[in-house]
């Protein structure tokens, strides 16, 4: 195990992610990249400008990555896959486990998820070639929770009622309780997995947004959710490295970014609440005289066992309202995380239909980002707790810039 510094971003930590953020130059050195983020360690930006640099230019001039979050292609059967979570956990130490995305082609680099520490193949976990899993050594310094950990009796200190079919609670830890129980891998893999690809919106449903956007034109952006649009449980909120912003804000970032051009974001989300209100912010929303409006509902309506039908009339409702007020303005519906499915709250029933329903929605002015399959996916190939920012119902860092992603390659890119 070693110790260092990390400085905190004030873009995503990921320069995979590059398109989205902006790059380092490639005649950046580690001192001048160090001017940039002073406190981070000279073996860390080697780290990063070696994988980073690697990739960045091909991703430059290149379509918004398929998965840039996830991984960004260095050459067509290798990817270079930067600050990717992992969360162990077993019925025992040695038996504490996490799964990687995709297989890497050699041991993983892994920190703490605020780059402070590094953690050491074969001392602190052990990795088999052609495997995506790693477990924890009997000496490992890899912070870990077990089984029943996971599952505590009722009214334990960061706990949450109630697992499903079940007298125990589930464990919850917001902010930085599960920012820091969580790890960050850097590797290379060729693996040929690949996310469900996104699909840019045709000129039909966002072309007057492209048209301002292009022009570099100022954008009103106006953010209307629940707490996982408020940047609930991102690093920046929670107050530590690497302070990355919640997804509104990588999305506004992004399109500066991207297009050159001015994003003023107004977030006028909630935390707790779900469609239904929304329908009462309108006017708000309306005030603001948007060009670009994000309309993100669905957890708590699922917990709530909102029918599907309800919800696509709801979200009908608000969409129609921007849209009769405003017609120059650009809705887009984004569907929701997942909550984790042991939790009694959780609806896994009902997350993909909603994302149905949404789809149903797009058409003149409207259209849809489905962050819901994304998160599916990745979930598939490894656990909820890697992709959480407090272990129910809120993502982490590397969720909120999934959110961003699936939004920004919606949107597109300048011609």
């Amino acid at each position: 195990m070693t110790l260092r510094l990390r400085a905190g971003f004030p873009f995503p930590p990921d320069l995979a992610y590059g398109p989205v953020i902006g790059i380092v130059a490639h005649d950046a050195t580690i001192a001048s990249a160090q001017s940039i983020h002073p406190l981070m360690s000279t073996a860390r930006l080697s780290h990063v400008l070696r994988i980073g640099l690697s990739i960045a230019f091909a991703a430059l001039f290149a379509e918004f990555p398929r998965h840039s979050a996830i991984a960004a292609e260095t050459r067509p059967a290798s990817h270079a896959i930067t600050n990717e979570p992992l969360f162990f956990s077993g019925d025992s130490k040695t038996a504490a486990t996490a799964n990687l995305l995709r297989a890497p082609s050699q041991a993983p680099h892994l920190t703490s998820a605020d780059g402070a520490i590094v953690f050491e193949a074969g001392r602190d976990f052990v990795w088999q070639p052609g495997s995506r899993a790693l477990t924890l050594t009997v000496d490992s310094h890899i912070p870990f929770k077990t089984t029943a950990e996971l599952h505590p009796p009722a009214n334990s200190p960061n706990a949450y009622r109630h697992q499903r079919g079940s007298e125990a609670w589930m464990f919850f830890g917001p902010g930085r309780v599960m920012h820091d129980l969580q790890c960050l891998a850097d590797y290379s893999s060729d693996e040929e997995w690949q996310a469900p690809p996104v699909v840019t919106a045709p000129d039909s449903q966002l072309g007057a947004l492209r048209a301002r956007l292009r022009s570099r034109q100022p954008v009103r952006f106006v953010m209307l959710g629940d707490s996982i649009s408020t940047g609930a449980d991102a690093s920046a909120i929670s107050g530590v490295a690497p302070l990355q912003p919640g997804y509104p804000d990588l999305v506004a970032r992004g399109l500066e970014q991207r297009f050159g051009g001015k994003v003023a974001l107004t977030n006028l989300s909630v935390s707790g609440m779900d469609s239904n209100w929304g329908l009462t912010r309108m006017e708000d929303v309306i005030a603001d005289k948007p060009d670009l409006v994000l309309i993100a509902f669905g957890m708590n309506d699922a917990s709530g066992r909102r029918s599907p039908e309800e919800f696509s009339r709801i979200t009908r409702e608000m969409a129609a309202s921007v849209r009769t007020a405003l017609p120059e303005c650009a809705v887009l519906l984004v569907s929701s995380m997942t909550a984790n499915s042991e939790w009694v709250h959780a609806a896994p029933d009902l997350y993909p239909k909603y994302a149905d329903a949404l789809a149903k929605l797009a058409g003149p002015g409207i259209a849809f980002a489905n962050a819901t399959e994304r998160w599916t996916a990745i979930e598939g190939r490894k656990k909820h707790m890697d992709l959480s920012g407090n272990g129910l119902n809120h993502p982490n860092d590397y969720g909120h810039r999934l959110y961003a992603e699936v939004i920004l390659s919606v949107i597109g890119r300048p011609l």
